[in-house]
């Protein structure tokens, strides 16, 4: 078994520039993301429903202090090799001191198919990146480079067998990026996949949000309506930095309801073996909100006949996690989060992260942390919840 003492329980992949001719199907070239320039000469991807291109500024940062980020302008030439290559970010945990990483897809990149009205299409890209990953990406060494595979948004039986077929190739995990019936909110239907992942013994992700494929192509729609102007957080105009910011700091806005909706419906009464981990969402703001959680039950538990035994916060405790990237209000408050629910992470290659230096950003932010709990925080329960070395 490796020996593991730091694992980062979220890192990213920066696309390499041919994975969709080398991954994607003939007959899905022409639909495929596109590799263009932004407006200052950098690299960029055109995604669906864009107006602009998604320029790789703010995933291509490792190395960079912060006043040198950048939306625009950034090449894959001035990317280091780690972002999309798994040989050299095995080189680039080394010099971090990282010894595995989970590694989540580029979340524009996946909405590009997942939010296609096509269903073949979606099938089709999500395989072309989970084949990338596994075949490509970790090959080099798939005890350190943690494959989760991307579930469809094409319905509950496609990510069941998805799911299934993930297992039996040998991937950790799942991330799902949508409800897996594909509602708006959770459903009846979803526990077919519930009951899958448990069976499985598969962690099923949630890398921050929940969007519907309705609502993607929705916004879509609505983009071409109005002429193809960009729906989503301006770039341009007064203030973009500033307005681009303020998105960020609202970003995790949509996973309370998350994870009160898997709670109260008594999703881990039903699968009691199912564990969910919620993905970059932070921990600091956990213990209020199942204080939260936990008084609203004793306030509505008989009137609202909720079908869950326990109060809410215990499922939070057995059931599920969350990662974090620097969360010192989390860390000082780890006994509320639970010291066994929380992971640290990376966020490498994009802006959030610390390379090389996340040694002394563990040192500085759990200096006084018992070095039993530190070891669970940083390594331990990843390795556990992901079922790392079996």
């Amino acid at each position: 078994m490796p020996d593991y003492e730091i694992v980062s329980a979220d890192a990213h992949i920066l696309e390499p520039t041919d994975i969709w001719t080398n991954w994607l199907p003939a007959k899905f070239q022409d639909k495929a993301p596109k590799l263009v320039k932004d407006s200052e000469g950098g690299d960029a991807w055109l995604f669906a429903g864009a107006a602009e291109p998604d320029p790789i500024g703010l995933t291509a940062t490792p190395g960079m202090p912060f006043d040198k980020f950048r939306w625009k302008g950034v090449t894959y030439e001035e990317a280091r090799p780690g972002c999309y290559r798994g040989a050299d970010r095995l080189a680039d945990m080394d010099a971090d001191g990282v010894d595995a990483e989970i590694l989540f897809p580029p979340q524009r990149t996946i909405g590009h198919f997942l939010g296609d009205e096509d269903d073949e299409f979606v099938r089709a890209g999500v395989e072309a990146y989970n084949n990338f990953l596994w075949e490509e990406f970790c090959a080099p060494d798939r005890d350190r480079l943690i494959a989760v595979a991307q579930m469809p948004s094409t319905g509950v039986d496609d990510m069941v067998e998805f799911l299934r077929k993930a297992k039996a190739r040998g991937f950790k995990s799942v991330v799902i990026s949508n409800w897996p019936s594909g509602g708006d909110s959770i459903s009846d239907e979803d526990d077919l996949f519930w009951a899958a992942a448990a069976d499985e013994g598969m962690p099923v992700c949630i890398h921050i949000n929940m969007i519907s494929r309705r609502a993607r192509i929705r916004a879509r729609q609505a983009a071409a309506k109005a002429g193809g102007r960009q729906l989503y957080a301006s770039r341009g105009g007064t203030n973009a930095g500033a307005k681009a910011a303020a998105g960020l700091s609202g970003v995790f806005s949509t996973v309370p309801s998350t994870i009160g909706q898997l709670i109260f419906t008594g999703v881990f009464d039903r699968f009691p073996a199912l564990h969910v981990a919620m993905i970059e969402t932070g921990v600091g703001w956990i213990p209020h909100f199942l204080e939260q959680m936990d008084d609203r039950f004793w306030r509505n538990r008989s009137w609202t006949n909720l079908p869950i035994d326990r109060p809410p916060s215990e499922y939070w405790f057995s059931n599920m996690s969350a990662s974090f990237v620097r969360d010192d209000n989390g860390i000082r408050n780890r006994y509320e989060v639970g010291v066994d629910n929380m992971m640290w992470s990376t966020d490498y290659p994009h802006h959030g992260n610390d390379w090389p230096r996340s040694r002394k950003t563990i040192n500085e932010s759990m200096a006084g942390v018992p070095a039993d709990e530190k070891h669970k925080i940083v390594c331990g329960n990843a390795v556990r919840i992901f079922g790392l070395g079996d």
